[in-house]
């Protein structure tokens, strides 16, 4: 797991550590609202294509999934220590960095219409509504209803 913040005061740093991240996602506490009923969670696949973002801090990170040239996918994952405001200022030095060293132009994030502390916290980062609609989040099962979030590059 990271320690406190590095030496430029930074809360999170990209990493390329499926091991530290799988042992966050597969927390008890995080596990059931990232897996969505599917077993353990590996990211390996995921983390060793480079287009890909990962974050991690000593609570938890994000995926910044790419799913278009300079468009992100956003999927975040914090214990229970975490949640808060650190991970709001975590989460804000994430998105600044996408955007500012990786040339995003845009993050998007599907959240489930039941989670309304994770549809509010998108709401404070400064995320906009773009509706809510229907996702496949698993093959093979019904979709589920999400509201759709959106962050422009400014």
């Amino acid at each position: 797991m990271a320690t406190a913040p590095d030496i430029a005061g930074n809360l999170v740093f990209r990493t390329f550590d499926a091991g530290a991240v799988n042992a966050v996602c597969n927390h008890p506490a995080v596990h059931p609202t990232l897996s969505l009923g599917m077993g353990e969670i590996d990211v390996s696949v995921l983390i060793s294509d480079a287009r890909n973002i990962f974050f991690l801090g000593e609570h938890g990170g994000a995926l910044f999934h790419r799913t278009a040239p300079g468009v992100y996918a956003a999927h975040d994952f914090f214990l229970p220590e975490g949640r808060g405001p650190w991970a709001l200022r975590a989460s804000r030095e994430m998105l600044a960095s996408v955007f500012a060293d990786y040339c995003a132009r845009m993050v998007w994030a599907e959240t489930p219409i039941e989670n309304k502390p994770c549809r509010l916290f998108n709401r404070w980062l400064g995320f906009k509504s773009e509706g809510v609609g229907f996702t496949h989040a698993l093959p093979g099962h019904d979709p589920i209803k999400v509201e759709i979030f959106v962050m422009e590059a400014r």
